[in-house]
């Protein structure tokens, strides 16, 4: 699995694409107070259906925190899915894929998105 980081603009946090994840892909961390959206554009599961993702955030020496799960179920054909978390306390946070086609236990599935994009800024 790959990560391609491009230069992204100054509302993100970082901007990158997925090739061939699996479930349990965590993403690279990133510093956060208050807001993030995970967007992906050009999402594709091999199975054709939704993925759910978890924004984490890193608490060291001690299990990470996790947030309200998304769905993003427009995965296919090229989608385009946003996921937003408000109210964050300033820390690290990631993203983890906890499913792919709702399948929880299977590793099989396989998850690219050509834009993935974090970005921190409630006011764009």
């Amino acid at each position: 699995m790959a990560l391609t980081f491009i230069v992204a603009p100054s509302a993100s946090a970082w901007t990158s694409d997925i090739n061939n994840a699996r479930k349990g892909f965590e993403s690279r961390r990133w510093a956060d107070e208050s807001y993030t959206e995970v967007n992906f554009r050009g999402c594709n599961s091999r199975s054709d259906h939704s993925v759910t993702i978890e924004i984490g955030r890193v608490i060291n020496n001690w299990p990470d925190d996790y947030y309200g799960k998304k769905d993003f179920n427009a995965c296919f054909d090229g989608g385009t899915s946003t996921g937003v978390e408000y109210d964050l306390p300033k820390d690290d946070y990631y993203f983890r894929v906890i499913a792919i086609d709702g399948e929880r236990n299977d590793n099989t599935n396989l998850l690219d998105v050509k834009y993935v994009n974090v970005d921190t800024t409630l006011a764009d």
